[in-house]
């Protein structure tokens, strides 16, 4: 009978264990390079050596694992020593990799606490301040609107819409769909509004028709919080989110001019 080996593989008379592969994805997610990675493993592996048999444990020329190995070296993780005329490197134990990276976790959380102090600062070097676009299209578009409008937490919205383009264009079940995300009864509405409500009003909503000779309009325009939001019915639904603050208050100084012109009540 033949001997069955186990899944170690010998080298040089000594017993080498494979890497798993996970031990890579650990040095890497704790920062090394994958050629750093590589070269410390193989050097842990195969113990003392030169560096030409790192590189070829490693798979790398030897270039580049000179270059792994200082870099390896001024972390602390591998250390040399000259026997003879030979000059020998060699991988320091893994606990002392644990002691590197949680230094370096030490130093970074120091820096994170630093940084963090500097903000109000960098924030006043901006200028001006950088709205948010954002931009959905298809049935997702409406779904990302009401998403967002729950986000903001806010307790109303002003909104200018046509009713015939919604009746026409959005179907039931699409707008059962949309109402399971936000619970109508929890949220103000102020509505200016094209066609004529097809539906029983919601007391906790005010209605102001806007008059025919203002001319015609497709799509709906949401003002919550400190957004915006322009929305189409027509074709493809696209909803265009807009989120500055400058930009709500404007729309929302426009909103209150024409409310009150189409005889509504000044907002609480």
């Amino acid at each position: 009978m033949h001997r069955v080996e186990d899944d170690r593989t010998r080298s040089c008379g000594a017993i080498v264990t494979p890497m798993p592969s996970d031990f890579t994805r650990f040095f890497l997610d704790l920062g090394l390079s994958a050629t750093e990675t590589a070269t410390y493993l193989a050097s842990l592996q195969i113990g003392p050596t030169s560096v030409q048999e790192i590189a070829k444990k490693a798979r790398l020329s030897r270039t580049t694992t000179y270059e792994a190995i200082a870099s390896l070296q001024e972390r602390g993780l591998m250390s040399t020593y000259q026997h003879g005329k030979k000059k020998f490197f060699s991988a320091e134990d893994p606990e002392r990799a644990v002691a590197h990276f949680r230094g370096k976790i030490g130093e970074l959380q120091s820096q994170i606490e630093s940084f963090s102090r500097i903000v109000p600062e960098l924030q006043m070097l901006a200028g001006g301040e950088r709205p948010a676009v954002r931009f959905f299209e298809g049935r997702e578009a409406l779904l990302a609107l009401f998403r967002d409008l729950v986000s903001a937490n806010s307790d109303y919205f002003d909104e200018v819409s046509n009713f015939d383009d919604i009746y026409e264009y959005l179907d039931s079940e699409y707008i059962r769909e949309l109402q399971k995300i936000l619970n109508p009864t929890k949220i103000r509405l102020r509505l200016l509004h094209r066609g004529e409500l097809r539906r029983v009003p919601r007391e906790h909503v005010e209605y102001c028709p806007l008059k025919p000779e203002l001319g015609n309009f497709h799509g709906d325009i949401w003002i919550y919080g400190d957004r915006i939001a322009f929305v189409s019915f027509k074709g493809k639904i696209i909803a265009i989110i807009i989120e500055s603050k400058p930009f709500a208050q404007t729309a929302r100084v426009l909103f209150e001019a024409a409310w009150r012109m189409c005889g509504g009540k000044r907002a609480d």
